[in-house]
């Protein structure tokens, strides 16, 4: 018969600055918009996060992992103007190209008093707890440089505003109120701020894969507001190509804004589910570059997704992966028991340990078992948030944001049973 998803408890640990072999650019497009949002900026101490939006076209934007590459930057998210994957280098081509055939945005052009198109588009509101918010980025094309002082001026820009007031861009090159765009920042206009990143045909950048594909990169700017703490904001980033939709532009998006972390380790879970002898894996891990797996009985695999696992031999097993980027190494581990506790009549996490109403959208829970020594919730990385010595509690997620959070009840025999939840 098969069982149900049975948690002995995931493990996740963190080992930070270790590397990978990978020496370039890493960027994932299956993650959406508003997973990476709530990811890297959602539990920040500065701010809340509501209402995620992405206007454009599928494959423009995607999570990058900077960390061996010459992008200045650790990690984050990528919007473009084309696909997001042509940012990965070297820099073998001076015209990397993905048109979308998209409209181009109102906001931009204003910025530039011309017409853009290929607009790619991310918009959410934020409720900040400091009267300043920041956002670190490098802004990076491949019209650079022939196409300087021209009409195919690819621009960036970063507005913000309060609920029912006219959105102002606040992307600017440091000191002034120039907007970041091609004809604004290069090789001759503050040049302080630009980095010549070669023509797609001159060594190294066309040959070391730490040089991204684009042309030409800003170093890393911030874009700085003063807000007042408690009330609503908008916001809107977004990136276009100018005059045509030719020629990709991206804009690097750091973690390390509105209070998040620079070393960006990779975060999820994943649930073993028993059927007989075979252990089937629902993965959750998210921002590796590498996965290994170890099955507990000399067995790995490298798949990000790994096939379903059958054990030759009854016992108990613990499940190991390893999801590792630029910057840390994540341990995840669960333990599986194969063999007789997998028949009908074993004991499993949901009629051991009863959370209701998951999902939840008040944030408030009830979690019930017969006789819990300890009830612990954990946010999806693994944080302690609360404990309480009972066999029955109530968690209030609203405390904490919306996300994914894990409750683990540890038995007075030993055993610990986990369940995921969603708010």
């Amino acid at each position: 018969m098969k069982t149900n998803f049975h948690l002995l408890w995931a493990t996740m640990l963190a080992f930070c600055c270790s590397t990978t072999a990978q020496a370039q650019l890493f960027v994932d497009t299956t993650y959406t918009v508003p997973q990476m949002v709530t990811d890297f900026f959602g539990d920040s101490e500065c701010v809340t996060v509501s209402n995620i939006t992405y206007t454009g076209a599928n494959g423009a934007v995607g999570f990058f992992d900077g960390g061996l590459s010459n992008v200045g930057l650790g990690a984050g998210l990528l919007l473009t103007s084309g696909s997001a994957t042509n940012a990965i280098g070297p820099n073998n081509s001076g015209s990397q190209t993905n048109s979308n055939l998209i409209a181009g945005d109102a906001d931009l052009d204003a910025l530039i008093s011309g017409f853009t198109q290929d607009a790619a588009v991310i918009e959410f509101d934020i409720v900040a707890t400091e009267p300043t918010i920041e956002f670190k980025y490098v802004f990076g094309s491949e019209e650079y440089l022939e196409f300087v002082g021209t009409n195919f001026n690819d621009v960036f820009g970063f507005f913000i505003g309060a609920i029912g007031d006219p959105l102002q861009n606040i992307a600017f090159i440091p000191d002034t109120t120039v907007v970041v765009s091609i004809n604004n920042v290069n090789d001759a206009a503050f040049p302080e701020y630009y980095i010549n990143n070669g023509d797609g045909f001159t060594a190294p950048q066309n040959t070391d894969p730490q040089y991204v594909q684009y042309d030409g990169l800003t170093t890393a700017l911030t874009a700085t507001a003063n807000v007042v703490p408690g009330q609503t904001y908008h916001i809107k980033i977004a990136v276009a190509d100018a005059g045509d939709s030719a020629l990709d532009s991206g804009v690097f998006l750091s973690t390390e804004s509105l209070c998040g972390e620079g070393a960006f380790a990779p975060m999820g879970s994943f649930e073993a589910g028993v059927d007989g002898n075979t252990v089937t894996i629902q993965s959750d891990a998210r921002y590796a570059i590498t996965y290994n797996w170890n099955f507990g009985d000399g067995t790995t695999s490298t798949q990000r997704n790994p096939p379903a696992h059958t054990y030759t031999q009854n016992g108990t097993y613990t499940i190991t992966l390893d999801a590792a980027n630029n910057c840390c190494t994540t341990r995840f581990t669960q333990t599986v028991i194969i063999g007789d506790a997998t028949g009908n009549n074993t004991p499993t996490t949901q009629t051991i340990l009863q959370v209701y109403p998951n999902p939840t959208t008040n944030g408030k829970v009830q979690v019930q078992t017969p006789n819990a020594t300890t009830l612990q919730l954990y946010d999806i990385t693994g944080k302690l948030l609360t404990t309480t010595n009972q066999s029955t509690a109530t968690f209030d997620l609203s405390n904490f944001g919306k996300g994914i959070y894990l409750v683990k009840a540890t038995l007075p025999n030993g055993q610990v049973y986990v369940q995921k939840l969603n708010y």
